[in-house]
């Protein structure tokens, strides 16, 4: 893993870049299991300024960008949504960097969002033929929780597994209580 890297809050100057990453690892990675023309129909509102920038200074909503030295490399988008549990809308790595443990670094990012705001679990939606991706998920402790066929719109349906973590409950920091 890269000494030179860090995760840092979403600034507008960024959105531009992180717009053309996810449009980019969605065309070379997510073509291995979603038809192309699916593709371009779910990514037309996607990564807009208008949506990315939902999540500058959001106070229910993070997009935390992933910085190897000077570039951008990949990112994770969070929301808290229902009471306890915060979902992980997306974790995306460049191809450069994946194998590198920042994808495992960016799900320990999202973990520490969750606890952060007072959230037991992380729960996420990932695509049942993202062999890559669900294998990750169960290694880091997800569990599939549901599947989810839906209907997102001219013929196209998502075809995902619920995924859930639970936390561990952090031990309190006696210090913190006043002892």
């Amino acid at each position: 893993m890269p000494d030179d890297c860090s995760i840092q809050p979403l600034r507008v100057a960024e959105i531009p870049a992180i717009g053309a990453l996810a449009r980019a690892i969605w065309r070379e990675h997510h073509v291995k299991f979603v038809s192309a023309a699916q593709i371009e129909y779910m990514l037309r509102d996607r990564y807009t300024a208008a949506d990315l920038g939902r999540y500058v200074n959001g106070i229910d909503r993070w997009l935390d960008v992933l910085h190897v030295g000077e570039a951008i490399e990949g990112f994770l988008r969070c929301i808290r949504k229902d009471p306890g549990e915060l979902k992980l809308e997306e974790i995306y790595v460049s191809r450069a960097q994946r194998g590198t443990g920042m994808g495992s670094r960016l799900l320990t990012r999202a973990e520490s969002l969750a606890r952060g705001s007072g959230c037991g679990r992380v729960v996420l939606y990932v695509n049942r033929a993202n062999d890559t991706a669900v294998k990750a998920y169960r290694h880091a402790g997800f569990v599939v929780r549901n599947e989810l066929v839906v209907d997102i719109g001219n013929g196209f349906v998502m075809d995902d597994f619920e995924m859930v973590k639970t936390l561990a409950a952090v031990p309190a920091d006696p210090a913190s209580l006043g002892r």
